[in-house]
């Protein structure tokens, strides 16, 4: 087909968005798949004598604490009349609804229903509807799929890997989709945020790279490998299925030799409903992820993180529109991207591969295989596969070569990864570090 200049008139209709890929409420086959992993719905500190109203995968929920110290889960509407539990009263045990003061505990069960008769059965045969919780490093996670498939509470190696782990809480108003899928676009990392908006996450990152996308146990990971100054630096930025992301260093100077970095944040992107979003999780700080003291962890919590780029409400508007950040590119999309309407091309290898395994998993679901979770290792962490490495470089060749220097560091550095998934999560570091020093990559 020919490009065809001023053709605005041609294009006007908007296609529905995919439906498979970006619907999430009851029953629908990508709901069903997300549900079927523990989901961040709150910060911990959010959560404090009064309960707490949530919208989780398009269900209205309501979050509380009694005052036992338990917390629970619930419908937020109560299954006699409906009044909203946010409302509730947190009583020793369980949530009294302030209407007619029926009482459930945080099962759901009903421990009460004071104006009926003591003969009365309702409690013997109805339940107000409740999901699974645990709490885990400051935010509290819960189980909406199938209380029968309930799978282990997964604890990331990354979140011992030394770093003071401090949550955080995003809303965006898009869909979960283009959130997640922009986690394995990271060509957009030297153009938005290197060569277009100023360096917002360090010089280095705008330096070219060669980019390989592998799979893992877990999901997928990006495979970023750059030139900077007489060092290579090679990045793998991970992509845990269902809807989980880790990343590096955010001013990753790249300036010294370092393997095996660790996250410099965790996050799910959980679908609040169809076309909100909230992203959710960890911003790890330690001297090696941030030897600058650039970041700044005042700044991380509510509707706030230390970077920028994130949120509405941290810039102008004008400020927004001369140095866009991931913000406005991912709303900026329509409250629902459509597919049909975009040109996929070669850089998007990532998101293409992305939404491949999401549908392939999808569907599979939705035909009675259910995702089977991977094991942890014998010191309880599921190893991940995010991480820097930055080794020395030899002088550099001339283009061609050097691209293909860049590729074979790369592949190297991300076969050793993959490979040390088996090694316990406290010796890794040291089994990357003796495998590159014994067969250089560069070589």
């Amino acid at each position: 087909m020919k490009a065809q200049p001023y053709s605005g008139y041609l294009r006007r209709a908007v296609p529905t968005p995919d439906p498979e890929l970006t619907q999430v409420g009851p029953e629908s086959p990508c709901g069903e798949y997300i549900r079927r992993a523990w989901q961040p719905v709150a910060m911990l500190s959010e959560l404090g004598e009064r309960p707490l109203a949530l919208r989780i995968l398009g269900e209205d929920l309501v979050l509380f604490r009694d005052r036992s110290d338990r917390i629970g889960l619930l419908h937020r509407h109560c299954l006699h009349r409906g009044a909203s539990l946010e409302y509730g009263i947190p009583m020793e045990r369980g949530i009294s609804c302030c209407y007619h003061g029926w009482t459930f505990d945080i099962d759901g069960t009903i421990l009460s229903t004071p104006a009926e008769p003591p003969t009365s059965r309702i409690r013997d045969t109805r339940c107000q509807g409740a999901y699974r919780v645990h709490v885990h490093d400051g935010l509290v996670f819960a189980y909406l799929g199938p209380p029968e498939t309930t799978p282990p509470f997964a604890v990331y190696d990354t979140a011992r890997a030394g770093a003071d782990a401090v949550p955080f809480a995003i809303r965006m108003p898009c869909n979960w989709l283009q959130v997640y899928e922009n986690t394995q676009d990271p060509v957009h990392v030297v153009y938005l945020h290197t060569r277009i908006s100023g360096a917002q996450f360090g010089d280095a990152s705008g330096a070219d790279q060669e980019i390989e996308y592998r799979q893992t146990p877990l999901g997928m990971t990006n495979v970023q490998t750059r030139r900077w100054g007489d060092h290579y630096w090679t990045r793998c930025t991970e992509t845990i299925l269902p809807n989980c992301n880790q990343g590096g260093a955010i001013w990753e100077a790249a300036d010294k030799r370092k393997i095996f970095q660790r996250a410099a944040f965790t996050r799910w992107m959980v679908p609040i409903d169809d076309t909100n979003t909230l992203v959710i999780g960890w911003r790890y700080f330690s001297d090696d992820l941030d030897p600058q003291g650039l970041g700044d962890r005042s700044k991380v919590g509510r509707q706030s993180i230390d970077f920028i780029g994130q949120t509405e409400e941290e810039r102008s508007y004008e400020e927004r529109q001369r140095q866009p950040g991931d913000y406005e590119v991912l709303v900026s999309q329509r409250r629902i991207a459509v597919h049909a309407l975009e040109t996929l091309a070669s850089s998007d290898q990532g998101v293409a591969m992305l939404r491949r395994m999401l549908r392939k998993n999808i569907r599979a679901l939705a035909e009675g295989t259910a995702p089977v979770p991977v094991s942890a290792g014998p010191d309880g962490l599921l190893a991940t596969y995010v991480q820097d490495t930055v080794i020395p470089a030899p002088p550099a060749a001339e283009a061609k070569l050097e691209r293909e220097r860049l590729a074979r560091v790369g592949k190297r550095v991300a076969d050793l990864v993959l490979a040390s998934g088996q090694q316990p999560a406290a010796e890794r570091r040291d089994w990357i570090d003796t495998q590159l020093t014994g067969a250089p990559p560069e070589a």
